[in-house]
């Protein structure tokens, strides 16, 4: 008898397309689990957003003379999070490119 290993949420693969929809797919499943992939990652992006906007938010509510305020994340950290965003869109936008060269020279004009 072989353990089941309870996978975390950050280990479980998060779709539109579910596992048999792709294996229906036929010549599209390749594209399909290429939208899975774009689908999380624009998702994720979107939080992450969604973190650096509401950010002014939280600067303008801080007050320092109060602890159980929420301090705003730092300049420091809010560069960091836009620089990744723009650095996954890049990739993205590359790996798009580079997927539709490889179908496009297998077509004929």
């Amino acid at each position: 008898m072989t353990a089941h290993r309870t996978l975390s949420p950050l280990e479980q693969a998060y779709g539109a397309f579910s596992d048999s929809t792709i294996q229906a797919g036929g010549q599209a499943a390749p594209l399909m689990r290429d939208l899975n992939r774009v689908q999380q990652i624009v998702a994720g992006l979107g939080a992450v957003l969604r973190i650096v906007g509401g950010n002014t938010v939280v600067e303008d509510e801080h007050d320092p003379s109060h602890p159980d305020t929420m301090p705003p994340l730092s300049k420091t950290t809010q560069h960091v999070l836009i620089t990744m965003a723009a650095a996954i869109c890049e990739q993205l936008a590359d790996d798009i490119e580079t997927r539709a060269q490889e179908n496009n020279a297998e077509v004929k004009p």
